[in-house]
């Protein structure tokens, strides 16, 4: 890869906040009764609104009930897009473009803004795009060409009203790289990262704090100059003052993170993971307020003052490998393939049965 040119940025500065809000019940969708209450809780009103959506198994029509919802509440819903069943190859010969001009039609005749953030954590091994995910031959140039696939669809149709989101994972498993398959910034609109810690919530986990945990993603993704934010983030309580994560991570954001103009915690805690509530104990819940009431409501427009930084093309490396076939899985809320060899335990409460053959 060739060197940065220049890399001075702008401070974005700390603009929205938002949620995956949580809820009630096994499978919690963000409904109207859901946001009211997250946004109650915390105080504040959300900026942006998380919801996972299913390639396949949800269609247009099932996502613009909570895209309808989000803007009655003056906030962008921000789709996290999975492409489960499928492997990055299956996906550039064109084997998910029905679903994909279907989707893309609606959203365009939807009209409103919004954000879509297909392939998230590549830089993984839990999810059927995954790098790293065994037996599925994903690489970079796959993840790249399959990311210029979907989008090359939506624009061929002349929607203008989606912003495409890239995330990263804030660890890389196997021989994944937090950016190599970055497609650049001529197709996307933000760039962002997920990331939690898990404190002692598991046996191979140990605690970090919000800048131990983002600052390595957060570095390598200055070969963009697009804007930054945190779509999914959160902390257990075991191992550590998660009050006090949360009050530190404040902090740190405007001198360390200056990029970042959004967070979005990811408000629900799961039994096979960590306690991700923001209200697990009255002081998490007293921090995040204390810590949000300082960012002001930006409603449903984003205008974050432009990063200043030229670079030259990535040069990538080009890797082929085979398809292989794959078997019936449980897929849990976040989309993610329930398997027990996986370094990162998953979601055990919410479960879709989901037949993955091609």
């Amino acid at each position: 890869m060739t060197g940065l040119i220049a890399t001075s940025f702008v401070n974005a500065e700390l603009q929205q906040i938002g949620a995956w809000v949580g809820g009630d019940g096994t499978y919690p969708q963000p409904t109207k009764a859901n946001v009211d209450a997250f946004q109650t809780l915390q105080g504040r009103h959300l900026d942006l609104i998380m919801q996972f959506i299913l390639w396949d198994v949800n269609d247009w029509a099932f996502t613009k009930t909570y895209a309808d919802i989000a803007a009655a509440n003056n906030s962008i819903l921000v789709i996290t897009w999975m492409a489960n069943g499928y492997t990055t190859k299956q996906i550039i010969d064109g084997k998910a473009d029905t679903y994909l001009t279907n989707y893309a039609q609606g959203v365009k005749a939807y009209g409103k803004e919004v954000w879509l953030r297909p392939f998230h954590e590549a830089n993984g091994d839990w999810y059927d795009w995954g790098i790293a995910k065994s037996g599925a031959g994903n690489t970079d140039q796959t993840l790249i060409d399959a990311w210029k696939h979907v989008v090359t669809i939506f624009r061929n149709l002349n929607v203008t009203n989606v912003k495409w989101v890239w995330t990263t994972n804030a660890t890389n498993s196997g021989n994944a790289t937090f950016t190599g398959w970055f497609p650049g910034d001529d197709w996307i609109d933000y760039v962002s990262i997920d990331g939690y810690n898990w404190g002692t919530a598991q046996s191979w986990s140990s605690w970090k704090s919000f800048t131990e945990t983002f600052t390595p993603a957060y570095n390598a993704l200055s070969i963009s100059k697009k804007p930054m934010f945190i779509p999914e983030f959160s902390s257990t309580e075991k191992g550590g003052n998660k009050a006090q994560w949360i009050t530190d991570m404040f902090n740190d954001i405007p001198t360390k993170f200056p990029r970042i103009f959004a967070l979005m915690w990811f408000s629900q805690s799961k039994s096979a993971e960590a306690d991700w509530a923001v209200n697990t104990s009255t002081a998490a819940l007293t921090a995040w307020k204390n810590g949000i009431a300082k960012v002001g409501n930006v409603s449903s427009k984003h205008t974050p003052r432009k990063e200043i930084m030229s670079i030259s093309p990535a040069n990538r490396t080009v890797f082929s490998a085979d398809i292989h076939a794959r078997a019936s899985n449980i897929i849990d809320i976040k989309g993610r393939v329930q398997q027990s060899n996986i370094p990162h335990p998953v979601t055990s409460q919410i479960f879709i049965r989901h037949n993955s053959n091609r």
